[in-house]
């Protein structure tokens, strides 16, 4: 789904003004809607754009630690988990790039910057999408990747490979890319001449061919689904099945551990056990979280597209909802990093080695997370420790189709 926050210089005439296009000043606003702008504002100049610095700043963390420590390149998923963070990257930068310059009146009344911005803005919004949903669908393989080591693991030396994640990252990029070039397509810029100022100005309107219209009304709902509801719907039910066979899994080591006791087994042994199990009852509690926070995030995705289009752009009720769920989208991309350190102890202790390479000479330190992390095979082990990250990632399927 395109940003749909209402924008002050209002250079995306809809459908239904096409007939009076040029009536159309890009920097004027109506004194009805300056309750509505000014919330767009507040959302499109300060919250969005600090967002985006933050998840920016989260990001390059995350990619300095993935990729500068050889202990990293052996967490299972690592193309993954690397696409991911260049991809939600790349998504903040377009995404704020397109909002915030629409709703700086200075920028705005500029009739070079409006002569600049008509023209590249389509392109932006056409990345921005499809970097978005090629994220949404690299979390979908992440999930279905993760499904098959711990549910099915014989088949996993067949699926799970660094060939097979490359090849659904390409994927990704392709399908996330046939699903956002409607932007250009459908929309054209068009040149007018204010009379009263004597200037001329842009903006942006849609084709007036019947074919481009219903083509971009099909992939303006075949996005809001398969970005939005069918992921939700998708991770919810893979991770379900992970928790059930986590929990037997517990339950087994559990039985083990008694019986074992039972034989007089050393209390070292028991310890190790019971701190096996308990750790994977922790991985548990991890994915019920993650699957709150992709209700939380996700939820009001699609309501919020719809309750824009019913009411109008300058509903004030729908505007503050829609900038809400923007935020969200953008809180999505931005706060992966944290959640990986926040519920993983070994990611805390990559964090902290990648930092001393950095800014402690090597020769100063020495390892001393001691790592070993295990490969994706071995994931029936303790989910937690073979998958310190990937239940993190399930919340991030958004209304960015």
């Amino acid at each position: 789904m395109e940003l749909d926050v209402v924008d002050e210089a209002s250079h995306f005439v809809p459908e239904y003004e096409y007939a009076n296009v040029c009536s159309s000043r890009p920097h004027d606003a109506s004194p009805e809607h300056e309750d509505a702008l000014a919330i767009v504002w507040w959302t499109n100049v300060i919250c969005l754009p600090t967002i985006a610095f933050i998840g920016l700043t989260c990001n390059l963390l995350n990619l300095l630690i993935l990729t500068s420590n050889k202990a990293a390149r052996r967490i299972p998923s690592w193309h993954f988990l690397v696409a991911l963070a260049i991809f939600d990257s790349i998504f903040l930068i377009f995404a704020t790039i397109e909002v915030a310059p629409t709703s700086i009146q200075t920028l705005v009344a500029s009739l070079s910057f409006n002569a600049f911005y008509t023209h590249i803005v389509l392109y932006i919004r056409t990345l921005a999408s499809t970097f978005y949903k090629a994220s949404v669908l690299i979390v979908v393989a992440f999930n279905v990747e993760r499904y098959v080591c711990v549910c099915h693991p014989l088949a996993a030396h067949r699926f799970c490979t660094s060939r097979r994640s490359k090849q659904a990252i390409l994927v990704s990029l392709v399908v996330s890319f046939a699903c956002s070039i409607q932007w250009p397509l459908v929309y054209k810029v068009v040149g007018c001449w204010d009379v009263s100022r004597g200037e001329a100005y842009y903006i942006i309107v849609m084709r007036e061919s019947g074919f481009l219209k219903a083509y971009y009304k099909a992939m303006d709902y075949f996005s809001l689904f398969a970005f939005n509801a069918a992921p939700i719907l998708l991770l919810l039910f893979l991770n379900c099945r992970l928790i059930v066979t986590l929990r037997k899994v517990v339950d087994q080591d559990l039985r083990r551990t008694s019986q074992d006791s039972a034989m007089e087994q050393s209390s070292e042994q028991t310890v190790f056990a019971e701190s096996s199990a308990q750790q994977r009852l922790n991985a548990n509690a991890m994915l019920f979280a993650v699957v709150a926070l992709l209700f939380i995030c996700v939820g009001p995705q699609a309501p919020a597209r719809l309750m824009y289009e019913y009411y109008g752009h300058y509903d004030a009720t729908a505007v503050v909802y829609t900038c809400i769920s923007q935020q969200m989208v953008f809180l999505n991309a931005a706060l992966n990093f944290c959640l990986y350190c926040l519920v993983s102890r070994r990611y805390r202790g990559l964090l902290r080695e990648s930092l001393r390479r950095v800014f402690v000479h090597e020769s100063e330190y020495c390892t001393s997370t001691g790592i070993q992390l295990k490969t994706k095979f071995t994931s029936l082990q303790s989910a937690d420790e073979t998958h310190p990250m990937l239940a993190n990632m399930d919340r991030r399927a958004s209304a960015f189709p």
